[in-house]
Protein backbone atom coordinates (compact mmCIF):
# COMPACT_ATOMS: atom_id res chain seq x y z
CA UNK A 1 0.00 0.00 0.00
CA UNK A 2 1.88 3.26 -1.01
CA UNK A 3 -0.96 5.69 1.45
CA UNK A 4 -0.07 5.59 4.89
CA UNK A 5 -2.01 3.76 7.26
CA UNK A 6 -3.12 4.79 10.76
CA UNK A 7 -2.87 2.33 13.29
CA UNK A 8 -6.41 1.11 13.27
CA UNK A 9 -6.10 0.90 9.49
CA UNK A 10 -2.74 -1.84 10.04
CA UNK A 11 -4.55 -3.78 12.59
CA UNK A 12 -7.35 -4.22 10.86
CA UNK A 13 -5.12 -5.31 7.63
CA UNK A 14 -3.47 -7.67 10.15
CA UNK A 15 -6.47 -9.50 11.12
CA UNK A 16 -7.60 -9.87 8.17
CA UNK A 17 -4.44 -11.96 7.07
CA UNK A 18 -4.46 -13.70 10.26
CA UNK A 19 -8.06 -14.86 9.24
CA UNK A 20 -7.48 -15.52 5.63
CA UNK A 21 -4.00 -17.79 6.65
CA UNK A 22 -6.51 -19.62 9.68
CA UNK A 23 -9.93 -20.19 7.14
CA UNK A 24 -8.90 -19.69 3.40
CA UNK A 25 -7.31 -22.09 1.34
CA UNK A 26 -4.08 -20.11 -0.20
CA UNK A 27 -0.97 -20.71 -2.23
CA UNK A 28 2.69 -21.53 -0.45
CA UNK A 29 3.17 -18.31 -2.54
CA UNK A 30 0.20 -16.60 -1.44
CA UNK A 31 1.13 -17.49 2.18
CA UNK A 32 4.43 -16.78 2.26
CA UNK A 33 2.92 -13.02 0.91
CA UNK A 34 0.69 -12.51 3.54
CA UNK A 35 3.21 -13.70 6.01
CA UNK A 36 5.63 -10.70 5.30
CA UNK A 37 3.19 -7.93 5.19
CA UNK A 38 1.58 -9.39 8.51
CA UNK A 39 5.35 -8.91 10.02
CA UNK A 40 5.74 -5.76 8.20
CA UNK A 41 2.39 -4.59 9.49
CA UNK A 42 3.03 -5.98 13.32
CA UNK A 43 6.73 -3.88 13.41
CA UNK A 44 4.89 -0.78 12.26
CA UNK A 45 1.83 -1.44 14.85
CA UNK A 46 4.48 -1.98 17.38
CA UNK A 47 6.63 1.31 17.25
CA UNK A 48 3.60 3.01 16.53
CA UNK A 49 2.52 1.72 19.98
CA UNK A 50 6.19 2.81 21.43
CA UNK A 51 5.49 6.07 19.80
CA UNK A 52 2.73 7.23 21.55
CA UNK A 53 3.79 5.37 24.30
CA UNK A 54 6.79 7.88 24.81
CA UNK A 55 4.67 10.88 24.00
CA UNK A 56 2.28 9.85 27.13
CA UNK A 57 5.52 9.57 29.01
CA UNK A 58 6.90 13.09 28.10
CA UNK A 59 3.51 14.93 28.53
CA UNK A 60 3.63 12.81 32.03
CA UNK A 61 6.49 14.09 32.84
CA UNK A 62 5.93 17.59 32.08
CA UNK A 63 2.82 17.76 33.97
CA UNK A 64 4.61 16.24 37.23
CA UNK A 65 7.47 19.08 36.94
CA UNK A 66 4.59 21.79 36.05
CA UNK A 67 3.09 20.61 39.36
CA UNK A 68 6.51 20.76 41.13
CA UNK A 69 6.93 23.68 39.93
CA UNK A 70 3.76 25.77 41.01
CA UNK A 71 4.19 23.52 44.36
CA UNK A 72 7.53 25.52 44.50
CA UNK A 73 6.40 29.04 43.86
CA UNK A 74 3.66 28.26 45.98
CA UNK A 75 5.70 27.19 48.68
CA UNK A 76 7.99 30.43 48.21
CA UNK A 77 4.99 33.18 48.20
Amino acid sequence: MSKKQNFEDMMQELENIVQKLDNETVSLEESLELYQRGMELSTKCDQTLKNAEEKVNEMIKEEEDNNHDNATHEANN
